[in-house]
């Protein structure tokens, strides 16, 4: 008895093993990512613990497509369980979000549909007739499968049963480790549209060039955090393979909010069409032009201050930066020994080193520092927060006839994110804060709604966190800084009027604990009293999550990087 007892108990710890989820080889190369018809961003190399990933080609007012779905979502039931990762795929350029979200809602879509806005994965995978079925290698993206779904439909004319189930088949093939049957039947779908078979061939010097000067040089210059610079012809086109890879799986540009929703005034985010240009670009021979290199013309950025001698400089302490390694948040305290309260107009974050420094938040220390308008404490530091800056975008001019007031006695809290280049290094920042000409109309505010009560299980994919607000008076709110650390993987801020219509201040569907930005609305959205302000996190705490430093960790709220966080920080004005 004793000894059936220990074997029993053995063979659950093995079989616990084996199901322990685990680290999967995966190159990222062609890790192509797009966005959904609801605004989600899918990365396939967050799908690699998959049997396979199947791409169903749709496009609406297509009849084929149309009436194929009831056997694609019958595949879809019978075989997500078995471990396929499913979605449909738009590459048609006359269908945008709107109109896919619409015909999804009206023909029951099962599955998410990617939309290949700037056809950059029509491009790649030659993709030309919609009803076509694609199966990707999980860790490689190798196409496996490409052919009909089945033979039921041709044109104008469908049978009641197919007598050849086609991606059925590749399906099992792959399930018993055999290599399905590629490309065995021509499809029977609509034409796509190829917007690269139309436009015309595409060059450095009159293309490429102006596209990288206005979205890319900011931070690929000498002075900036990028690795390398963007300065000639001859740099670029030796990077080029490494750009097409970062634009496909949209790493770069690093603007992680969702272009339809909301407009922010300090937007990076690069169109799709711009991307495909670049990419043609590549794909054609990176061909020069004629004319004047216009990155070797671009002025270098300047070193001092964008507004002017400030009226108070703060030079913080020295921070010493190790080569390589994860770098904790970097604090220091300091205050600006006013002789009186002063009201600020705005500030500006001048990084000594700005290769490491990638950003930074200001906070004050003071409980006091504004009034309330919610039904809750005071966090000290989260609704204290003043600025966020560093990298790119340095600068915090508070809006017009606003300010910010700082007491004698205020004490700030500097945060700092450095990221190591491969070498030690050294920063020393600097502060300069603008003084307001007399009491502005309004105080620049700043609330945060927090969750700092959750727990997020090991090896956990996608966990839903929530953090609420209700304010009782009437706002205008201008920015917002979603905050998540190493797990986050999607984050959005909504309000939630009296009313029950809700309004989306920003939705970061991509979220990067390594890209965090304070995004400004280019028209400040006002709110009644009564008002719920919900900031939705998503966690991966899983292995495909690349930046998950250890999936096997059990999450709460924590100060350190390594913990997590679900704050929506935000500046406002009373209305």
């Amino acid at each position: 008895m004793r000894f059936t007892l220990v074997l029993i108990i053995l063979l659950s710890f093995f079989s616990g093993c084996e199901n322990k989820p685990k680290t999967i080889a995966d190159s990222r190369v062609n890790d192509y990512a797009l966005y959904d018809e609801k605004g989600n961003l899918h990365r396939m190399s967050r799908y690699n613990d998959s049997k396979g990933i199947v791409l169903f080609l749709q496009g609406n007012g297509c009849p084929i497509v149309r009436n194929l779905l009831t056997d694609f979502h019958q595949i879809v039931l019978d075989y997500n369980d078995k471990g396929f990762q499913f979605f449909m795929l738009k590459s048609n350029p006359q269908d945008n979000r709107t109109r896919v979200l619409e015909e999804a809602t009206t023909f029951g879509f099962k599955v998410p549909v990617l939309l290949d806005s700037g056809q950059l994965l029509a491009n790649e995978l030659d993709l030309r007739i919609t009803a076509e079925v694609l199966v990707l290698h999980p860790t490689t993206r190798e196409i496996l499968y490409r052919g009909p779904l089945n033979n039921r439909l041709d044109y104008e004319t469908q049978q009641n049963e197919a007598t050849e189930k086609y991606l059925r088949k590749a399906l099992d093939n792959i399930l018993s480790g055999e290599r399905p049957l590629t490309k065995q039947e021509v499809t029977r779908g609509c034409t796509i549209t190829r917007l690269s078979d139309t436009a015309s061939k595409v060059n450095y010097t009159n293309d490429i060039a102006p596209i990288l000067a206005e979205y890319c040089v900011k931070c690929h210059n000498d002075n900036g955090i990028a690795p390398w610079s963007m300065t000639d012809y001859h740099t670029v086109s030796g990077w080029s393979s490494m750009m097409k890879q970062v634009l496909l799986s949209k790493r770069m540009p690093p603007w992680k909010a969702d272009p339809e929703v909301s407009a922010f005034e300090n937007s990076l985010h690069l169109p799709d069409s711009n991307a495909r240009k670049i990419i043609e670009w590549i794909d054609n021979g990176l061909t020069r032009g004629k004319g004047i290199d216009t990155l070797e013309s671009i002025s270098p950025v300047s070193k001092g201050w964008k507004y002017g001698e400030p009226n108070k400089i703060v030079e913080l302490k020295t921070e010493e930066i190790p080569a390589t390694g994860v770098i904790p948040y970097r604090y220091q305290e300091f205050s600006l020994d006013l002789s009186e309260d002063t009201w600020i107009s705005g500030l500006e974050i001048k990084p000594g080193n700005r290769k490491v420094v990638h950003h930074i938040l200001l906070t004050s220390k003071n409980p006091d520092k504004t009034n309330p308008i919610v039904h809750r404490k005071k966090r000290k530091w989260i609704d204290n927060f003043i600025a966020l800056g560093g990298s790119v975008d340095e600068s915090t001019i508070f809006p017009d006839s606003t300010g910010v007031l700082f007491r004698k006695d205020e004490t700030l809290v500097i945060q700092i994110h450095y990221t190591p280049t491969g070498k030690p290094e050294k920063d020393q920042t600097k502060l300069g804060f603008y003084f307001s000409e007399g009491k502005p109309k309004k105080e620049f505010r700043s609330l945060s709604p927090a969750n700092v009560k959750f727990t997020i299980p090991a090896y956990e994919k996608n966990v839903r966190i929530v953090a609420r607000d209700t304010i009782t008076k009437k706002i205008i709110i201008y920015s917002m800084a979603p905050h998540m650390h190493y797990r986050g993987k999607s984050i959005k801020m909504k309000a939630i009027l009296p009313n029950g219509d809700e309004k989306v201040m920003v939705s970061v569907p991509d979220f990067s604990f390594n890209w965090q930005f304070m995004y400004k609305l280019e028209n400040p959205m006002s709110l009644p009293a009564g008002s719920i302000i919900e900031v939705e996190g998503i966690f991966d705490n899983s292995f495909q999550n690349p930046l998950n430093p250890d999936p096997s960790k059990i999450l709460g709220f924590g100060i350190q990087s390594t913990d997590e966080m679900l704050i929506g920080f935000l500046n406002y004005t009373l209305d």
